[in-house]
Parts: structure tokens; sequence; C-alpha cells
């Protein structure tokens, strides 16, 4: 079934609350239940150089992924962080890399030159989903986050977009 990937809008709200209340405390280091408000509050924030797309599979939204500035700070500025979050009954079926090749596209046309995901350490097919797609691991942070009373480690993992130069 073809894939169609496009830019979020109010109207995704409902759908994109239904996939990520799936990943509370699981794949995200966030435990609170969330409303529609909170992603219609998210696309209206979205900076420049800042998107959300989803992936529609038969007119049906089944993922989405952020990209957003790494940092406010100025030295930052080529930097992003990529966030990407499916329905369960869609992983293994290529949506996913669909979707991050399409963010990695756009974080080429906003100028970024690092990506940087942040994956909960215990989601071990996350971290090989983005070694398969370029990412290199950079480091565990030790018991960073704390969710259903235990300390869980994040693991930080980096893409280049760009070779260095020695121009």
């Amino acid at each position: 079934m073809p894939i169609h990937i496009r830019t979020a809008i109010h109207d995704d709200a409902a759908p994109l609350v239904n996939i990520y209340n799936q990943y509370l405390g699981k794949a995200t280091q966030d435990t609170i239940f969330r409303q529609a408000g909170f992603f219609i509050k998210m696309i209206n924030n979205l900076g420049d150089r800042e998107t959300m797309l989803v992936a529609e599979k038969e007119k049906t939204v089944v993922g989405y992924g952020i990209l957003k500035k790494y940092s406010w700070k100025e030295g930052y500025k080529f930097a992003g962080e990529i966030s990407l979050f499916l329905d369960g009954k869609n992983l293994g079926g290529g949506i996913g890399k669909k979707l991050m090749h399409q963010l990695i596209e756009q974080a080429k046309e906003f100028d970024y030159n690092h990506l940087v995901a942040r994956i909960m350490a215990i989601n071990k097919k996350s971290i090989q989903f983005h070694r398969k797609l370029g990412y290199e691991m950079v480091g565990i942070q030790k018991r960073i986050g704390f969710v259903n009373g235990e300390w869980r480690d994040a693991a930080v993992m980096q893409l280049l977009l760009h070779e260095e130069s020695n121009e």
C-alpha cells in the first residue's frame, strides 16, 4: 500500500495523540497521557527550520516524525533532533524508514549538518533502526530518566549529514 508523507496539520492531533500515548513510559521518558491540544500547540510552536511530518496509509495517519532545532544556542544552529513514532500496528513495514528519509532530506534543506536521536536505551529495535539509517552511537546517559518507578538510561546517537571539508 502506498504511504503518503505530508506536513502535519491541526486535524492530525487526535491520531497523533493515539500514536504517542502508546509509547508512554516505554519508548519515551514521558509518562503523561496527552490530549489533542498538546499536538496542536506543538504544531503551532514549530519554529523556522523545524517541521512535523505525518505518514498516511489509506488516508489514515499511521506515524509521525518531528525535526526540531537541537538547541536555541547559536553555536548549535547546524544541529537538529529527530523523533519518530509509528502506530504499533504498523511497525516493520518500511513506514518508519520512509518517514525518516523524508525528515533527513528536510534537515539537509534546512542546512543542518548534525542530527541527534535520544532513545531509551532499553529500546533495542529503535537503536538498530537508527544504525541501519547511518546513525552512530555517541554514548549512554546513565540514569537520566525516572519512569514507572525505575531509573532509565538514554542512548544518544548522531548522524552527520555532510562530510568534513579540509579546505
